[in-house]
């Protein structure tokens, strides 16, 4: 019975901190705008965590213990959580950055006493390796089931609020179960006291300690000047918010805590939307168009306009921003348009699946600085990419001005032209006749009314020459070209100079093999 209660306490325990990791690492993605650091950042102060709690654990491992201790500890690591995310929330204007992984390295000593507890209470000394094994294996699938539930299930149906409340009870009320196990009934009374006290001062002020949590993650010591969120959408793809910028006069949505787009299809708003009008000089008369990320709807919307198009796929993995985009009614629009079909997948599995080609590919969401986002700028993308593209296609995507995107680019197209932050790609020359590309913009109509003519938008693409630059770019011997193993291309810095695109795993791999 004992070295049961041990195991079951094994499983739990990984569970709990497992989730806890999960959690850390989705509050510090949303922190630092889904930067691509963090979750080796969060995994180095966890383990770190871990190494000092059982460094701490070794004198008591020399005394008799028993589950009163295990459950203690995992009691103070769950109430230690739980208050650590609510001093960050509460002094958000403190506790940011690296002071939060310092944070997790304090939380996580308390969760790295437990297991060499267990393994000292739980060990028969006649058979050491056969029960430690025990122990570990049970470990490991409950830190299995902590990360599956949690990142697929919690974060797909809860808030990370919720999510917080949900797994320090649970803690809690693993700690009790270990209490029950105890044979001291004088410890067990004050610990369901100290146990059951916890529990009512953490509903009581749950809802007001996480209060804007995530406005507060977001916006830093802006906080107050910005105001909360005016719609919210969590799911396990991520958190989307939408907010209203007074600067620009319109709502922001913010996918990641990073600026995805503006609820706005004017082409002279200062959002930047003018940029996919600027397919009108790309292309002489698209069919078929891909859009890879939804955002707010607003380039789908746009592209709805005009009647050239007879079909628009839309690939959006995270299926929040359409329950979003229902709440305007200019852009929900893009629902009822037999034009447009929207697919929740990976656009890039999606890409791969099908079959379908197209004579435009549109990607407005890859901002280099974002994690993963090599998955669509990477040389072996754009020749998937290339595939799926009809005789004299195009693919054009936001660089956000990287030139190892644009560089990326001339090596697997023949022409590449620039416009604003965007690259278009094709094997075909751009014509750029602004008497083409006039009467294609004459066909966006709202309402039979004319969207382009005398903007500010239309002036400013048909005055813009496109110059095809791959031959020049391709001269430059400081940029390097992005593939599936060299994703250096998300870090802000000018990376060059410490990561040398020679040593990529798969060409490091190759040497020392």
């Amino acid at each position: 019975m004992k070295f049961i209660s041990v195991i079951l306490f094994s499983f739990a325990t990984g569970f709990v901190a497992l989730a806890q990791e999960i959690i850390w690492v989705r509050i510090m993605m949303y922190h630092t705008g889904g930067r691509p650091e963090v979750f080796a950042y969060v995994l180095g102060s966890f383990l770190a965590g871990i190494a000092i709690g059982s460094w701490w654990t070794r004198n008591l491992c020399n005394k008799k213990i028993g589950t009163s201790i295990i459950s203690m500890m995992l009691f103070i690591s769950s109430i230690v959580f739980y208050l650590t995310i609510g001093l960050i929330s509460y002094f958000h204007t403190v506790f940011s950055g690296p002071y939060i992984y310092i944070l997790v390295v304090f939380v996580t000593v308390f969760t790295g006493t437990i297991f060499p507890l267990l393994a000292h209470f739980g060990i028969n000394s006649e058979r050491v390796g056969q029960h430690l094994s025990w122990i570990y294996l049970s470990n490991i699938i409950g830190a299995i089931f902590g990360s599956g539930i949690t990142g697929f299930y919690l974060m797909e149906n809860y808030s990370i609020t919720q999510i917080i409340l949900f797994v320090s009870s649970a803690g809690l009320i693993l700690s009790l179960f270990g209490s029950f196990l105890s044979q001291r009934s004088k410890q067990l009374i004050g610990k369901i006291v100290l146990i059951g006290i916890s529990f009512v001062l953490i509903l009581q002020w749950h809802d007001s300690v996480f209060a804007s949590f995530l406005e507060k993650l977001h916006f830093k010591k802006d906080f107050v000047e910005k105001g909360n969120y005016k719609f919210l959408s969590e799911t396990r793809s991520g958190i989307i918010a939408v907010h209203f910028n007074k600067e620009k006069g319109c709502d922001y949505i913010y996918g990641g805590g990073v600026f995805d787009g503006c609820f706005s299809v004017d082409p002279d708003a200062p959002s930047g939307i003018e940029r996919v009008y600027a397919i009108v000089s790309l292309h002489s008369a698209p069919k078929n168009i891909l859009v890879i990320g939804l955002s707010s709807g607003s380039w789908v919307r746009a592209l709805t306009y005009s009647n050239v198009f007879e079909k628009i796929d839309v690939v959006e993995i995270n299926h929040g921003y359409l329950d979003l985009i229902k709440k305007y009614p200019e852009h929900s629009k893009i629902f009822t348009d037999p034009r447009v079909t929207i697919h929740i997948d990976d656009g890039r599995r999606w890409l791969y699946r099908s079959k379908n080609k197209y004579d435009l590919i549109l990607m407005n969401t890859t901002f280099h600085w974002r994690s993963y986002i090599s998955n669509l700028v990477s040389s072996d993308f754009l020749k998937i990419i290339k595939s799926h593209l009809n005789p004299g296609g195009v693919v054009y995507y936001n660089t956000t001005n990287s030139e190892d995107i644009i560089y990326t680019a001339a090596t697997i197209f023949k022409h590449v032209v620039r416009y604003s932050s965007f690259v278009a790609a094709s094997d075909s020359p751009f014509s750029g006749d602004p008497a083409n590309s006039r009467l294609f913009a004459s066909t966006f109509l709202n309402e039979d009314e004319p969207v382009l003519n005398d903007t500010e938008a239309i002036k400013k693409i048909l005055n813009n020459p496109l110059t095809d630059i791959s031959e020049q770019i391709l001269l430059r011997k400081d940029l390097f070209k992005i593939t599936d193993d060299n994703m250096a291309v998300e870090y802000r810095n000018k990376i060059r100079y410490f990561f040398n695109p020679e040593m990529s795993w798969e060409k490091m791999f190759k040497r020392l093999f």
